[in-house]
Order: C-alpha cells, then sequence, then structure tokens
C-alpha cells in the first residue's frame, strides 16, 4: 500500500500565503530594531519557495508572520489556511509519545476522533517511510526518523481543514525553518529527497528557509533572496523547467555573498 494525502480540493482562488507591504518592528523609540521593510511575496497553491538571506535578515520573523505567531508592524499578511503547519530545525517530539501518538498531536488537538487521527497517523508516517516505526519513542530513533517523524506531524497539521468559504481555499501550507540543518550530510541530502517526494505527493505550498544554496537549488521550484536587515525581497529565481541548475547555483552564489557582505558592513 502506497500512503497519500488526498489531494482533491476546490480550486483556489487565492494564494496560498501573500505578504503586501509587510514591515516588522521590534522595540520603540531609539532601542527599535526593524528587522523587514516593504516586503511583497506571494507564494502559489503547492508551489514550493525557499528563502534565502544572510544571518538576521528577517527570514524567521517572516515565516512567524506567516504562522501568524506574530504580527506585521506595517503591511498585510494573508493566508488561505487558518492552520498552517511549522517545521523547525529541532523536531521537538514529546519525548514520552511514540512517533505515531506525536503525529496524531495535532488532530487531537482539532477534536479529530481517535480512530480517525490513528489511520491519518500511520498513513503519514507510511508516506515519510516509518510505518515500521509508529511504537517507538523519539529516543529510540535517529536524528533522521526524528525529523521524518515532525514531518509527519506537520502533514497531520495540514490535514485539518478548518477554514470556512471552501470556494476560497488556498490549499495546505507548510511552514519550514531549516529542517535539516543539524543533520549529517549524508541525511540531510536523504530527507531533502523524501521531502521532495511527499511534497509532490501531497499538494503542499512549502516555504522554505535555507542558508544552503544547493538546497533551495535542488528542492525549490522558486528561489528568494532577502536583503540584509532590513529584510526585503532583491532577487527571484523561477527554478520551473530550469534545465542547467548547476549554473544557477553559481549565479545565485554570487548575490548571496554581495547580501553577506552588505550585512557584514551594516553591522
Amino acid at each position: 500500500m502506497t500512503a497519500t494525502l488526498d489531494r482533491t480540493q476546490v480550486a483556489p482562488t487565492r494564494p496560498a500565503a501573500q505578504l503586501t507591504g509587510v514591515a516588522k518592528v521590534f522595540g520603540t523609540g531609539a532601542g527599535a530594531v526593524t528587522a523587514l521593510t516593504g516586503v511583497d511575496l506571494r507564494v502559489e497553491p503547492g508551489e514550493f519557495v525557499c528563502l534565502l538571506g544572510a544571518s538576521g535578515c528577517g527570514k524567521t520573523t517572516l515565516l512567524n508572520l506567516l504562522a501568524g505567531l506574530d504580527r506585521p508592524t506595517r503591511g498585510t499578511v494573508d493566508v488561505a489556511t487558518d492552520r498552517p503547519a511549522v517545521m523547525f530545525q529541532e523536531p521537538a517530539l514529546l519525548p514520552w509519545l511514540t512517533a505515531v501518538r506525536n503525529v496524531e498531536l495535532p488532530l487531537r488537538l482539532a477534536g479529530v476522533g481517535r480512530s480517525n487521527r490513528r489511520g491519518t497517523a500511520n498513513e503519514l508516517l507510511e508516506l515519510v517511510r516509518l510505518d515500521g516505526q509508529a511504537r517507538k519513542r523519539p529516543h529510540e530513533l535517529s536524528g533522521g526518523m526524528r525529523q521524518r517523524v515532525a514531518l509527519a506531524r506537520a502533514l497531520a497539521a495540514t490535514t485539518v481543514d478548518t477554514t470556512s468559504g471552501d470556494a476560497e481555499k488556498g490549499g495546505r501550507l507548510m511552514l519550514m525553518d531549516e529542517p535539516f540543518a543539524a543533520l549529517d550530510a549524508i541525511t540531510r541530502d536523504v530527507l531533502q529527497g523524501e521531502l521532495e517526494r511527499v511534497w509532490r505527493a501531497t499538494g503542499t505550498a512549502v516555504v522554505f528557509v535555507t542558508h544552503d544554496v544547493r538546497e533551495a537549488v535542488r528542492l525549490g521550484q522558486r528561489v528568494v533572496l532577502l536583503s540584509s536587515r532590513p529584510g526585503t525581497v532583491v532577487r527571484e529565481w523561477d527554478l520551473t523547467g530550469t534545465a542547467d541548475r548547476r549554473a544557477l547555483t553559481g549565479e545565485i552564489t554570487d548575490h548571496l555573498r554581495e547580501v553577506i557582505s552588505t550585512h557584514g558592513r551594516a553591522a
């Protein structure tokens, strides 16, 4: 049996996520820090967008705004689903719960019945190729396996559709903040491939933060480069149908180096 999520959705009439003229300022007065300014970004349903930029340029702040964990100081943030999923560098699994119960957690919090949530959780573990590990607790799993459980849990959150107005659905949305950064190179490479497979199987829109240009070019349909702080979109690359991604990797790396150099002078 091959596990897949139900991709049947009403044809969307709005983006999965959109930021228009967004600015975010922390603090007030002389101590205020402007993290983002004038950010315009549109993510289409099912699109995979990678965000690149120097450390401290506001990438995580942007994800927090999309997740509804913070509000912009100026501008508007529109997310089609009221339950975007978030995946961080650390899997943040509950150590006393088994893998399947960790995946069930967002479904349980949403009031999904026991049998339905268990069935969905098992299906998602199969999707991330952990169907034989359902009863193991996090300490019994490798780092890569724990991240697979976290991915399955994030996907579980996207299956809970509590939006109103079905005709305006923009689809599922997953926000990923350097989820593979703490893993060794081989495990990271494997999980990049797994994420790409799962994304294609589920049709979930993804906003993926990374410092790794190769990772961005491998995974993304579009790569978005943010300036040094205050962060704003300075360049985008459309990778759909691109044959020579190696050349694009070099081009994007050059632009990222310019941004990092500017960030260093600003600091």
